[in-house]
């Protein structure tokens, strides 16, 4: 019933009228996914790898001339959420302003992929790019601003950047936790802003390169502690690189962060920083089958008061799968993976079926 009434909202802000109803253009899309992973040896509640999980991932957009409406409910055997919820104003063919909650802008993966499992060609995510409740170290979801722009600059050249600004994440000691549509409370949260600038060089293939960036006060809720102790909130700032490249059946992307972390409201903390990043390559076969590595790594993560906080995140990972695309729309994965935590090693199995269903 809430997700109704909420839909209901948007439709009565969006611009009504006769000539308005007349141009309106829609959309629906659902994405399903079944997976089971193990970790052998190793407890479930000593990683965020859940062993068995069902999602359907449901996204609606409206548009009426210069308007639009976008929207993303996820709903798996682990939670319900409305992802994002967003009004946009179209000014020209090449920007569009949103308003509500939206997924980060200095996130590459998270921009293409967003939730839908089908998208991306791996079971898991690296670690970087993890979603709030699944462990994640960076805030994705933010309530706010989101400017988006495409530039041709001559030819097939492109200059593609996004920058939003909101609401960020609390912080508690279960993780993180992003400002809820559907639960609306302003309280404890602050601001945060990105930004993304990408050149494509070549417009009908997924290549370039970018500069992401991104600057966060997380502010704590239900007493989280360091080691030094309770805080107001960390001032975050991240700043990355990425790349994106494709040659014959080849695709390699990388990207790169480093973030640096900041107490506030303990007077002894140190401004600490580590770099993350990872690298993934593919490789595509005949009848839809595909093969994919990728390795992920953490620096200067050794006595780090944030990387503390999440005991279960991923420093360092080795990821070998295939995937197999058949019937168009439905693909199976299968991916195997030798992780290593700040208090555990462990090895990971992954097996899961996904598909666009409408």
């Amino acid at each position: 019933m809430k997700t109704a009434r909420l839909v209901a909202a948007c439709l009565i802000l969006f611009p009504a009228g006769r000539a308005i109803a007349d141009n309106l253009q829609h959309e629906l899309l659902v994405f399903g996914a079944a997976e089971v992973a193990r970790t052998p040896g190793v407890d479930e509640e000593d990683t965020d790898v859940e062993a068995e999980k069902v999602a359907a991932d449901i996204l609606f957009s409206l548009q009426s001339n210069s308007f639009k409406a976008f929207g993303e409910y996820l709903l798996t055997n682990h939670e319900a959420d409305l992802e994002r919820l967003q009004l946009g104003w179209e000014p020209s063919d090449h920007s569009v302003l949103w308003m509500g909650r939206f997924h980060q802008a200095s996130s590459v993966w998270n921009h293409q992929h967003h939730h839908g499992q089908f998208l991306q060609t791996s079971v898991s995510r690296p670690a970087c790019e993890e979603w709030e409740d699944e462990g994640g170290i960076i805030p994705q979801h933010f309530l706010g601003l989101l400017w988006e722009s495409d530039w041709r600059l001559g030819g097939t050249y492109r200059l593609k950047s996004a920058i939003g600004a909101g609401l960020a994440p609390v912080i508690t000691p279960d993780g993180m936790e992003p400002f809820d549509v559907l639960k609306p409370n302003a309280s404890g949260h602050k601001l945060g802003a990105q930004a993304r600038i990408a050149y494509q060089p070549h417009e009908l293939q997924d290549t370039g390169v970018g500069l992401l960036i991104a600057s966060n006060e997380i502010a704590a809720k239900d007493a989280p502690l360091s080691s030094l102790g309770t805080f107001d909130h960390i001032d975050q700032t991240v700043i990355g690189l990425f790349a994106k490249a494709e040659w014959g059946p080849w695709k390699l992307q990388f990207t790169g962060y480093r973030v640096t972390s900041n107490f506030d409201g303990i007077a002894s903390a140190p401004r600490q920083e580590f770099f993350t990043g990872y690298a993934q390559i593919e490789r595509d076969l005949p009848h839809g089958f595909e093969l994919f590595a990728r390795h992920e790594n953490t620096a200067d993560a050794g006595g780090n008061l944030y990387l503390e906080m999440f005991p279960r995140y991923v420093l360092r990972r080795t990821t070998l799968g295939a995937r197999w695309q058949f019937a168009r729309s439905h693909a199976l994965s299968l991916e195997a993976a030798a992780a290593d935590s700040s208090t555990k090693s462990y090895a990971e199995y992954r097996l899961q079926w996904s598909a666009a269903l409408l």
